[in-house]
């Protein structure tokens, strides 16, 4: 289901890839010698290093432990079953940064881990705020959110050089970034290593596009995002969109929200050294509302026949050794990777509550309020009609004054187009979803070629799903 590359990447990870930073190995020893230092002050001196926190959270959690029945999700526990000379000989067998880094890996990881270490500070602050139980435990997963892009910084792939330019220097999308540089989510990556390394569920769960939808990991994600763009110096065009959405979850006004990320980053930037990076630029209240929400693109996505081949022969294969699950994750990929459609979601289709929810995404990683894709189906909605027959539809500039009344303006303001494919997908005589595909901006148009390939590869998902259940 996966490239070589990835699999190959995956196949010997291991935690102790991820260098600590040098102020840890100047610091850490020392506040551990003081028997007085509560464990809040050690779990948040581990959190300000995304190696440290990942090495004592999975080393608490591959050990059995008669006090803990349940995986550990806090770093506080995490540092109260391991006990400080655990701790300390964890931080002192690991390498540090300087030394293993060469300059320019070095930059781009203490930079990358300074981004980590502002997302969880973030996602702690706007848990608290949301009343959150535990926002020690969203913080940890907001740290480790971006997991994939550490590891390969780390462990040296060349590959994500070439994606750090292409989204810090030529200001590219980071989903087209890691199509044309490493062919592979970085998202996808990150939960592969959680998964590998038995990281908590809240880690590995929030790594998930899908997700979206539930409050905590969608406090996550948008820490991720405006971490990301804060060390892009606020140039970012979902800035806004980010924003808002972060506002309604915490039900705050705007600009008070805005405030209180300053104050955040205020706080942030009196150690932004230790990252290697100067003190950030604090959110312009004043300019953000007038942000332009537009981008340019920088290429589109091309066609990859071998992958459309590849998809086909699996859905034909008379023995199927496979999953429900597998076949629409590689119907999905196929059509972002092998057709070169920049979104695509597999909606499942809910018929007692007349509702689809997104539970496959791909090309979607950096979008959080596109990955909450969900909708009720209208009695009147061109949606009811795909639902009552297998058929596949393309919106465009022939059709489009027609359909588009009848598309609910929710599910417009969601996709953010107005010209997209979306098809049925059934199993037998059972329509189970809907799958949806756009290129995400207009400049890169929807041809012939690619609407008769998706609708043949969603009709040919299910006649493989039908096969599966026949099995």
């Amino acid at each position: 289901m996966h490239s070589n590359w990835l699999t190959a990447v995956i196949s010997n990870a291991a935690p102790e890839e991820l260098p600590v930073l040098a102020r840890t190995r100047r610091e850490f020893a020392a506040l551990l010698a003081d028997e007085l230092a509560p464990l809040r002050k050690i779990a948040m001196f581990i959190m300000g290093d995304p190696a440290l926190a990942l090495r004592v959270l999975q080393r608490a959690n591959a050990v059995p432990h008669r006090h803990f029945s349940a995986e550990v999700a806090l770093l506080e526990d995490a540092a109260h079953m391991l006990g400080t000379q655990t701790l300390v000989h964890l931080e002192a067998e690991a390498k540090v940064a300087d030394a293993v880094l060469t300059d320019a890996r070095l930059a781009s990881y203490q930079r990358s881990a300074g981004r980590a270490v502002l997302a969880a500070v973030l996602a702690h602050d706007w848990a608290e705020i949301d009343h959150d139980r535990f926002p020690a435990e969203v913080s940890l997963a907001a740290l480790l959110n971006h997991l994939g892009e550490l590891f390969l910084l780390a462990h040296g792939d060349p590959r994500i050089n070439r994606y750090l330019d292409l989204v810090e220097i030529n200001h590219l999308l980071p989903h087209e970034a890691e199509y044309l540089s490493l062919g592979e989510s970085l998202e996808e990556l990150g939960h592969l290593l959680a998964q590998r390394w038995k990281l908590p569920e809240m880690v590995r769960e929030a790594m998930r596009a899908r997700n979206a939808q539930y409050p905590r990991a969608l406090c996550v994600m948008l820490a991720t995002q405006i971490a990301r763009h804060a060390f892009s110096s606020w140039q970012r065009p979902t800035l806004m969109s980010d924003l808002r959405l972060v506002a309604d979850l915490l039900a705050l006004e705007l600009l008070p929200l805005m405030r209180r990320i300053n104050t955040v980053l205020i706080e942030f930037n009196y150690n932004a050294g230790d990252y290697g990076v100067k003190p950030l630029k604090l959110l312009p209240i004043e300019n953000a509302i007038g942000i332009s929400a537009s981008w340019s693109v920088g290429f589109c996505l091309a066609p990859r026949a071998d992958e459309v081949a590849a998809c086909r022969a699996m859905f034909t294969a008379e023995q199927a050794p496979f999953s429900r699950d597998e076949v629409l994750i590689q119907l999905v990929r196929t059509l972002h990777h092998g057709v070169g459609l920049n979104r695509v979601v597999f909606a499942r289709y809910h018929p007692r509550l007349q509702t689809l929810s997104a539970e496959f995404l791909v090309g979607t990683d950096f979008e959080p309020l596109f990955n909450r894709f969900r909708l009720v189906v209208d009695d009147d909605s061109v949606i009811q009609e795909l639902l009552a027959v297998s058929r596949a539809l393309w919106v465009n500039n022939d059709n489009a004054a027609e359909l588009l009344p009848r598309i609910p303006s929710s599910v417009l303001e969601l996709i953010g187009v107005k010209r997209f494919f979306m098809a049925s997908l059934w199993v037998n005589t059972q329509v189970i979803g809907v799958v949806y595909a756009d290129r995400r901006n207009e400049s890169c148009q929807l041809d012939v070629r690619s609407f008769e390939t998706f609708a043949q590869l969603v009709k040919q998902a299910g006649l493989c799903l039908a096969r599966l259940n026949t099995a």
